[in-house]
């Protein structure tokens, strides 16, 4: 069945916005088609349309079932702010692979404007990966903070990973699967500046090798997340 996001009120569900117009304008789905509908919760919800209102689809639900595509691992990014289709790239990725939060900000080395990055467009990068890779809780988007603001959330994971582009000393990455809240930061373009990689680990972070290429940003971030995703059971 077709995937959707909507709301829920007085024990109908709504399909609304650019949902609505996917669903009507582009698929010209039905009075009487199923489909199944994302509240942002951690249940997928099969409901069937009854009719149209003027502006969204008015649908009854006939089931529901716990979403398996959800992350069972508080996983964060903080991802230094880079190019708007670099960004959308990371923020399409880091929602297929499971990550509950994308936070950007700005380093010393950070080329991209802050404004570059639009949280609506971001959001609904976010929601159509969510529909595309079956999880029905979107990843929260926030917006951009300073490398200090970053740095003072050090307190609140288990462990902090660094991708740290210009070392062959990195840590291995291991016994990630106990740790529940678990943080990524990752470069922008530029990287990381010495001064910067030096505050993180005396800020408890820990510095990570992918080893003796050097990537771009997006890659840095997708390997990271994916390894991050995988070693931990998310």
């Amino acid at each position: 069945m077709r995937r959707f996001f909507g709301i829920k009120k007085n024990k109908k569900i709504y399909i609304e916005g650019e949902e609505f117009n996917h669903l009507k304008n582009v698929l010209r789905m039905n009075i009487g088609d199923e489909l199944l509908v994302s509240l942002n919760d951690e249940n997928e919800y099969a409901c069937q349309i009854e009719k149209f209102d003027k502006n969204r689809a008015v649908c009854k639900m006939i089931g529901q079932n716990e979403c398996v595509g959800n992350p069972n691992k508080n996983i964060v990014i903080f991802q230094a702010i880079t190019k708007r289709p670099k960004f959308e790239f990371i923020v399409q990725k880091a929602t297929e692979i499971g990550i509950t939060k994308i936070v950007p900000f700005v380093s010393e080395y950070v080329i991209a404007k802050v404004t570059e990055n639009k949280i609506d467009r971001l959001n609904s990068i976010a929601m159509n990966a969510c529909k595309q890779c079956e999880r029905s809780i979107m990843p929260i988007i926030e917006n951009a903070k300073k490398i200090d603001e970053v740095i003072a959330e050090f307190k609140n994971f288990d462990i902090v990973l660094f991708a740290n582009e210009r070392t062959d000393k990195g840590e291995k990455i291991k016994n990630l699967d106990k740790y529940q809240n678990i943080a990524i930061i990752v470069g922008s373009e530029g990287g990381f500046s010495q001064k910067e990689k030096e505050r993180f680990v005396e800020e408890g972070a820990t510095s990570i090798s992918l080893g003796k290429r050097i990537y771009r940003c997006e890659t840095a971030s997708v390997a990271m997340m994916s390894l991050v995703s995988i070693l931990s059971g998310n």
